[in-house]
């Protein structure tokens, strides 16, 4: 896990709600691999392509942007006057990702290792849980989120005489020493996100719930159910969480001697705590274990009729991971 990508997102987020990143970040081969992770996990969405390019740089047309248009599969941005001030882009130059700071939330506070939701107290400052010690650790996706009129306040009616720690990108020392003033430690994004050390007030450790993988065999299954990601072959699975979590159900029973996964289990696994209300029934089984047969076959270049051998159904009971041939890797 590259360190920076987190604070990337939360950098990005700066302007506001919805946060935007533009084109594909520079990062490292590990990077890369968390970021198709966070896209998988709905922390960056992927909602456009864009169809439109900054204006000439050195022509007369007169054009506030230039329309985009794909010729043999390279974008080109095409210049309203003369075609010798086109301009051939890097496609992942046009891709536009949104920020979903919600669930950016959710994983920071995992990842710091707490087990509460975490709260929106106020328009992007939240509240992401208690830790050992007693402090209450606060993320900021803006630096302006604590200086609203009654913030404070709204903390102290939620933790009173609690100290707290707020992760933010803040520079200003005098903005940082009238925080610590009233009892809030500021932890800048630089520190948060690096490997913990002795005396450090609060670890943001992304590496264990994002899937590093730790080999290309095509047999292993690397599943980590804490973050709800997993990858097979050394390929990263893209699963919505719900589908993810009866994933979760059928690696651990494989894991674990190699049974059959129930329905009823399968069922628990459906209602997660952000769609309890949502309907759960045999048809949503098998929908969920049906996306997790293509997923599979996918990763490996399988035809998805192959997907039936991966995946057994078990005749009244429920559904058994074929394991071997597949190898479980819980982490």
């Amino acid at each position: 896990m590259n360190e920076s990508l987190p604070a990337l997102l939360l950098r990005r987020s700066e302007g506001g709600d919805p946060a935007y990143l533009l084109g594909v970040p520079d990062l490292s081969p590990a990077a890369a691999s968390a970021f198709q992770q966070l896209l998988a996990l709905g922390v960056v969405l992927h909602p456009r392509v864009l169809d439109t390019w900054d204006p000439c740089a050195n022509c007369s047309c007169g054009a506030e942007e230039r329309h985009v248009r794909w010729i043999d599969g390279i974008p080109v941005a095409i210049c309203p006057l003369s075609s010798e001030d086109d301009e051939t882009l890097d496609p992942g130059d046009l891709q536009l990702f949104q920020i979903s700071l919600s669930r950016l939330a959710e994983l920071v506070g995992r990842a710091a290792g707490l087990d509460d939701r975490p709260e929106q107290i106020a328009p992007r400052l939240w509240r992401l849980g208690r830790m050992a010690g007693g402090r209450v650790l606060l993320l900021a996706t803006s630096s302006s989120a604590v200086r609203g009129a009654g913030v404070f306040d709204r903390l102290k009616v939620l933790d009173r005489s609690a100290r707290f720690t707020l992760i933010a990108n803040m520079k200003s020392a005098v903005d940082i020493a009238a925080l610590e003033e009233r009892g809030i430690d500021v932890v800048p994004l630089d520190e948060a996100f690096v490997a913990s050390e002795p005396g450090r007030p609060v670890r943001v450790d992304l590496n264990r719930l994002l899937v590093v993988t730790v080999t290309s065999d095509p047999d292993v299954l690397e599943v980590n159910p804490m973050a709800l990601t997993a990858a097979f072959g050394g390929r990263a699975l893209q699963l919505e969480p719900r589908h993810a979590r009866v994933l979760n159900v059928l690696a651990r029973e494989a894991d674990d001697g190699g049974a059959a996964a129930t329905r009823d289990d399968l069922y628990r696994a459906l209602v997660g705590r952000d769609d309890a209300d949502a309907p759960v029934g045999d048809e949503q089984v098998d929908k969920a274990v049906s996306s997790i047969r293509g997923a599979l076959c996918e990763a490996r270049d399988l035809p998805r009729s192959a997907g039936t051998k991966l995946i057994a159904a078990v005749r009244g009971h429920g559904y058994r991971l074929m394991a071997p041939p597949i190898r479980v890797l819980i982490r």
